[in-house]
């Protein structure tokens, strides 16, 4: 069995102190049996900052 996180905000993260990239967050998550994240944006300058903050993650 795998969890999916269904609505989660990657590129509000704490970067400085709590986590190294969003490629440690999606370690950490997989860790726990995420096997899927769904990353939203509530505003397209959001959205845009979202998409270059995950890439092709």
């Amino acid at each position: 069995m795998f969890l999916v996180d269904s609505h989660c905000h990657l590129d509000g993260l704490d970067y400085q102190t709590l986590h190294k990239n969003v490629d440690d967050v999606l370690a950490k998550a997989a860790a726990r049996d995420v096997k899927f994240c769904l990353a939203v944006a509530t505003t397209l300058p959001g959205y845009r900052s979202m998409r270059e903050l995950v890439g092709d993650a």
